[in-house]
């Protein structure tokens, strides 16, 4: 791990702005977040290359993990904590400062206007005297029910500071759901706070009317669009004042997230009218609300009483909810906070013998503080998520993939989307699960392949789910003794996706499973067809493999395959690698076996002409070797070597139409 000044000092920055936002007036603030945020992808940009078995270039399906700097969160905290008691210093002495952060006449959300507007969709004001922004998705249908998130600020802060961290507008018109963002008012020291719990953060009494503030705007909000639930996100005060809103009559709400925010002091404070989800995400080097609970170090009034600490907050709703507490389940960890190395964040869910389906859940950062530094990780991405689970409509963003697609979230603990077009007729639909590879994102193996963008002019099924994430922190699949489990995990990707096809059947009718991969995806397709995924007709496996005995895959039924690989792959070699231990066949030798499984005659292959799939490679560099002779049930094994390429093709335009034809016409000659 990196001692780097830069990221330390950017870090530094971000924690500035967002805890006390008191240093410089509000155009000079932003110009520091982003500046931060510069600083931040600098750090990124300037990794060294990937380990030796991903050495090759990253594409956007293979990107490379930061570094974490060394940066010391009691260090940060300690920056934070003197900056804050500055400020409580001149509280508890009654003087009135200088406005440090935005004024009440200059709302920072004005400047950035049309950034959202282009970011996002559409924008509206609400609140009257009070505004608020209302972000809608860009040509969405209004009389669709969908979830509105109202996003609230911490102490000091502003909604565009909330707005930038947690990075919700960019997931407006993907995801389907409403936004948002209100403001708090502002104290006798110039910060905006929200009223809510005794604890924090109404530290001069003024006792604004927060809970009918928002009630009246999620109100207004609705004659804009359907809002069927309503979700409550918020961090530290804003955490706090969601907690108060779980605890009020809100028309909706369903669902609250609270980073480093606390609950009411005493249970019986809470007048909760029903259960709700609740997501607590908490560091346990919060110096600012601790995450074991007690005082809140830095309040100015010397009377405040204990809040509860992250895990009794979250225990605090499952006993409300009627869960059982000794069934918690837990799942692997993910990257929250790039101030720490690795994925640091433990998850543990109570959602056994829960009222009306709800889950308590809480993520904790090991070593994270108060702010975690979340740009490039798995937290603004794991919210949306869980908050996704908790929205119980199937086409929340049919938008997202266009008019004539709608999308139904599948795959119980593990989400998935299942994308199909909606003029469907009566015909059954082949359904293709498209896998990433290893260290990939399903977002941008969609964009690599481009499938979703034909669902309409090939008239198919589609889901492209996302692997679980190594204690090391990469997204992976657990498909053959040569790739990609490298910690010894021991999740069940083959049942999972099992589980995905039976679920869409349900859906739809559906005429056969199709699987693509990439790399390690490549070898999950090999694996799904050796245990015999449940309707599999064909896969196609880009720069994968297999098991590298053969017998393992002894008792598998023929299926259709197409292996593409480049003859210059260094990452996954073409010629295989079974000279090692815990090896894996070339190219060759891949499509040799399935074609002697399927009882295709091997020395029948024909060649096909050449075929341009590479962008940067001149002329026709393809060959084609199909073999179909002898073979079973109209069965084709077919071998597509691209001269000179590497891991990560550079495809041309076509290549989706030529993949989808293969797989849904010539895969199959009966």
């Amino acid at each position: 791990m990196r001692q780097i000044a830069m990221p330390l000092l950017g870090w530094l920055a971000i924690v500035a702005i967002l805890v006390v936002a008191c240093t410089s007036d509000e155009p000079a603030e932003r110009q520091q977040l982003q500046q931060a945020e510069s600083v931040t992808q600098a750090q990124r940009d300037s990794e060294p290359a990937a380990p030796q078995q991903q050495r090759q270039r990253q594409p956007a399906d293979h990107p490379d993990k930061d570094d974490q700097p060394e940066a010391s969160q009691a260090d940060s905290e300690q920056s934070e904590t003197q900056s804050v008691t500055q400020v409580e210093d001149a509280a508890q002495e009654g003087q009135e400062t200088e406005p440090q952060t935005q004024s009440e006449e200059s709302e920072p959300e004005q400047d950035v206007q049309g950034q959202q507007e282009e970011a996002t969709g559409t924008e509206i004001v609400l609140g009257g005297e009070r505004p608020a922004r209302l972000l809608l998705p860009h040509g969405a249908d209004l009389s669709r029910s969908r979830p509105l998130i109202v996003l609230l600020h911490g102490y000091s802060s502003f909604a565009m500071q909330a707005d930038q961290y947690f990075q919700f507008p960019q997931s407006v018109d993907d995801g389907g759901f409403g936004l948002l963002l209100p403001n708090g008012t502002i104290d006798q020291i110039r910060n905006r706070f929200w009223n809510a719990t005794p604890e924090c953060c109404d530290i001069f009494g003024a006792e604004p009317d927060d809970v009918g503030y928002i009630k009246a705007l999620i109100e207004e909000a609705n004659t804009y669009g359907v809002f069927d639930q309503v979700f409550a996100v918020g961090h530290s005060n804003g955490g706090f004042m969601a907690y108060r809103l779980a605890c009020e009559e809100v028309p909706g709400l369903t669902a609250i997230v609270s980073l480093a925010g606390g609950a009411y002091a005493e249970p019986e404070e809470c007048r909760v009218p029903a259960p709700l989800s609740v997501l607590q995400i908490h560091g346990t080097k919060d110096q600012s609300v601790l995450y074991e609970g007690g005082r809140l170090p830095d309040h100015p009034a010397p009377d405040r009483r204990p809040v509860p600490g992250a895990k009794d907050s979250v225990l605090r709703w499952a006993e409300r909810a009627g869960c059982f507490i000794e069934d918690a389940e837990f799942f692997p960890p993910i990257d929250t906070d790039a101030a720490v190395e690795g994925a640091e964040t433990s998850i543990v869910r109570f959602a056994n013998g829960c009222a009306a389906g709800t889950v308590m859940e809480l993520w904790t950062i090991e070593g994270g503080g108060h702010i975690p530094l979340v740009w490039g990780t798995d937290f603004t991405p794991g919210i949306l998520k869980w908050l996704a689970e908790r929205y119980d409509l199937e086409s929340v963003s049919d938008e997202a993939a266009g008019s004539g697609v709608e999308t139904h979230t599948i795959g119980g603990e593990r989400l998935a989307q299942l994308l199909l077009p909606r003029d469907r007729g009566d015909e059954p639909l082949p359904l293709v699960l498209s896998l990433h590879g290893y260290q990939g994102k399903a977002e941008a193996h969609d964009w690599y392949f481009g499938l979703s963008a034909r669902i309409l002019g090939w008239d198919f099924a589609l889901i492209t789910p996302q692997g679980t994430t190594d204690s090391r922190g990469y997204a992976f699949w657990n498909a053959t003794d040569g790739c990609c489990n490298f910690t010894g995990s021991e999740v069940d990707d083959f049942a999972w996706l099992n589980q995905l096809v039976a679920e869409a059947r349900e859906i739809v009718d559906l005429s056969g499973v199709y699987v693509v991969g990439y790399s390690n995806g490549g070898f999950m397709a090999y694996r799904l067809a050796c245990d015999g995924l449940d309707g599999l007709v064909a896969i196609v496996s880009l720069a994968g493999s297999s098991f590298g005995d053969p017998e393992r895959c002894e008792g598998a039924g023929p299926v259709s395959v197409l292996q593409i690989h480049g003859s210059d792959d260094l990452d996954i070699p073409y010629v295989g690698t079974l000279e090692y231990e815990g090896g894996y066949p070339g190219a060759v030798e891949l499509i040799n076996r399935w074609a002697v499984r399927a009882g295709c005659d091997v020395a029948s292959a024909v060649v096909m002409p050449n075929v341009d799939l590479e962008a940067t490679i001149q002329g026709a560099e393809t060959s084609v070797r199909r073999m179909r002779d002898g073979c079973a049930d109209g069965i084709t094994i077919e071998l597509w070597t691209i001269e000179g390429a590497d891991h990560f093709p550079s495809f041309e335009d076509d290549w989706p139409d030529r993949l989808l034809a293969w797989l849904l016409s010539e895969s199959r000659t009966n």
